[in-house]
Order: structure tokens, then C-alpha cells, then sequence
């Protein structure tokens, strides 16, 4: 008797596993805890990512034009309540009216917890808020009896797919309004070698998902009060028309085609993307103060990969060469952007040189 009752226990309980798993409509981002990694080893060809460009989004919703942060014209989407979406070209972000970013920074904490994501940096000081490495549900197989075996066992599979996020806060130009940027860093686990039947795997960096950006950004507005269908609205914008390209190097000089305070914030969000930490930034000055970290290592796996070994130096005197400062100047209409090492001093070391290849890729 008393196995019938087990056996019919388990029966009723995948028998709701399956209606459940037909009732679920697919999720985009499912991160139901932050996880910890298992060990990861670096393929030894490992290159920086290519980075996603602009989105195909829907024709259906008109853009208006405004002026941005530093008076430029930038699209504006349909306003709504006190949050607005703003674009400049490919690059989304949210506005928030009546609010400080002092004022917001508890419920930007809150939000990320809300989606299951751990805060691993917390920095009012310098805007950054960035989250532990999670997976993605959504990411694992989407047969039903994967579904089933999961709702039953829990952890039974595992996505192949870990996901982080950069959150970024700027004062707006106007009296209390701030401006909200993310940035998404992506890991994928990949078989090694040619044999299909080994479960021999690696870990590598995978692109910037901006479907994954324009998510959270949908998400954090329905958690600032915007109805889910007016915050879709929002975010499906036209895309904005291709333009000729507006950053250039001259050697160890970035010449960018905007007056500095486009410049300065675009700077950011490309050292965001590029996965440089900012551990400090004087706006006045036009500085930022840099540290490199590397995502597989910062995953659990300490060995060196493509940012890591940027900043590798041999000697004390390589060291000191070391870029760990970007300096934005304005020069009239355009603004210069270079390098400078611990001391303070300009260096043209290749490792600055890559750097600067790679924002110029960005800022174009």
C-alpha cells in the first residue's frame, strides 16, 4: 500500500509538473538565484567578442527629438509618467524625472534582487552597480521533458549560459532628473574539440546580448510604475539611420567627432562594454580611472585571458607603463581622448594602443 501512495505521488506530481509547463509562457530572463560558477578554463585562442551593433526594432512607434545631456539632439520615445526612454543612435537608456540619483539608488538595489541577480558592486560614489554571474533559466533546453525533469528535480539541468549586468547612473542636466545605463556581460559553455560525444567543455566570453539590455531596461520601468504594455511601447522605437563614423585614431590619440560631454558619456558606456572597471572618475578633469578585469577569471578561473593580458607586465618599469587612466579633452568641435599611465604620464604602450582600438570600434 504504502508504495501505491508513493508511486501515485510521484505520478500527480509530474502530472502537475506537465500542466504547469503548458500553462508558462517562455521567459527571455528566468535568474531565480545567483550562482556560483564551477571552475573555468580559458580556450587558449581567446579573443575579445565581437560586439553586437544596431537592433532591427519595430517601425510601428515614431521617435521625438530632444535635447540630450549635454544639448545634442537625441530621440526621445513617448514619455510616460516620470520615465522616458532616450537613444542616442544604437545606444538606449532610461531617464528618470524628480528623482536624484541618491534618491534612487536603494530601489535600483532592490530591482536587481527582485530579478534574482546578486549586487557584487555597490559604488553610489562613481554610479556603478554590478551584479554576480547568474544563469539563465530560460536558457535551458525547452523540451517538455527537460521542462518536466526540471520543475521535478530542481537543478536537474543547467543553461550553458551565464549572464552579469552594469548598471550606470548620471545626473541628468536638468534639476533632479538622473539617467540610467546597463550593460550585459555573457559567458557560454562550448564543447572542446571535435568529438560529440565527449562532455569535455569550456567557458568563453559570448557578445553583448542587447536583447538581454533592452529587457532589464523594460523591466526596471514596469518596476518604476510604467504599465508593461506602455513600457514595450517605449522601447520599440525606430531604429535611428546609419551615420558616418565619428571616431578616429591617430596613434596613441582617439579623435572623436562630438563636443565633450557627448563624448565623455559615451566614453563610459563603451568602458562599460568593454568590461574596464571605472574605480574612480573626475568629470572636471575629464578622467577616468581604470582597472581591467578580465570575465572568465572574474567567473572563478584565475588565468589570464584578453584583458588580463593587456596589463601583464614583465618588470616594475612595465608595470608603471601600465595604462590606468583615460583622459577625455575638449579641442573645439571634436574631442581627443588618451591614455596615461599610474603616474599621470601619456603612454603609447600597445596595451594602450588596444584599448583605444577597441573604444574607437565602440564610439563609431
Amino acid at each position: 500500500m504504502q508504495k501505491g501512495i508513493t508511486t501515485a505521488a510521484i505520478v500527480a506530481t509530474v502530472c502537475l509538473a506537465i500542466s504547469g509547463c503548458a500553462s508558462e509562457q517562455p521567459r527571455k530572463a528566468d535568474y531565480q538565484r545567483a550562482v556560483t560558477l564551477p571552475s573555468l578554463e580559458v580556450p587558449p585562442d581567446l579573443t575579445a567578442p565581437e560586439l553586437q551593433g544596431d537592433l532591427d526594432l519595430p517601425q510601428s512607434y515614431s521617435a521625438h527629438v530632444a535635447q540630450g545631456t549635454d544639448g545634442a539632439a537625441v530621440q526621445v520615445l513617448p514619455q510616460q509618467a516620470n520615465v522616458q526612454v532616450l537613444r542616442d543612435r544604437d545606444m538606449r537608456w532610461l531617464q528618470v524625472q524628480a528623482a536624484t540619483p541618491e534618491q534612487l539608488w536603494a530601489k535600483l538595489r532592490e530591482f536587481w534582487q527582485q530579478q534574482g541577480l546578486e549586487v557584487q558592486i555597490d559604488e553610489p560614489r562613481i554610479g556603478i552597480m554590478e551584479t554576480q554571474w547568474a544563469e539563465n533559466k530560460a536558457d535551458v533546453p525547452g523540451d517538455w521533458i527537460t521542462t518536466m525533469m526540471s520543475k521535478v528535480f530542481k537543478g536537474a539541468y543547467s543553461a550553458p549560459t551565464r549572464d552579469k549586468f552594469r548598471l550606470r547612473v548620471e545626473r541628468g542636466s536638468a534639476p533632479d532628473t538622473t539617467e540610467i545605463f546597463i550593460t550585459h556581460y555573457g559567458l557560454e559553455e562550448v564543447q572542446r574539440g571535435q568529438n560529440v560525444e565527449s562532455y569535455d567543455t569550456i567557458w568563453q566570453t559570448r557578445p553583448v546580448d542587447p536583447e538581454l539590455v533592452a529587457e532589464m531596461l523594460n523591466r526596471l520601468m514596469v518596476y518604476f510604475g510604467i504599465p508593461q504594455a506602455r513600457a514595450e511601447a517605449q522601447l520599440a522605437a525606430a531604429a535611428p539611420a546609419a551615420v558616418a563614423a565619428r571616431a578616429q585614431l591617430d596613434g596613441a590619440v582617439l579623435l572623436v567627432n562630438e563636443a565633450f560631454p557627448r563624448a565623455w558619456r559615451r566614453v563610459g558606456i563603451a568602458l562599460d562594454r568593454l568590461g574596464l572597471v571605472v574605480e574612480d572618475r573626475d568629470r572636471s578633469a575629464g578622467l577616468y580611472y581604470i582597472r581591467a578585469v578580465d570575465q572568465i577569471e572574474d567567473a572563478g578561473q584565475a588565468k589570464k585571458g584578453f584583458f588580463s593580458s593587456l596589463f601583464s607586465g614583465e618588470s616594475e618599469a612595465a608595470a608603471q607603463e601600465e595604462p590606468a587612466r583615460i583622459l577625455v579633452q575638449e579641442a573645439g568641435e571634436t574631442t581627443r581622448v588618451t591614455l596615461q599611465n599610474k603616474g599621470g604620464e601619456p603612454t603609447s604602450s600597445a596595451a594602450a594602443v588596444k584599448i583605444l582600438q577597441q573604444l574607437e570600434t565602440e564610439l563609431r
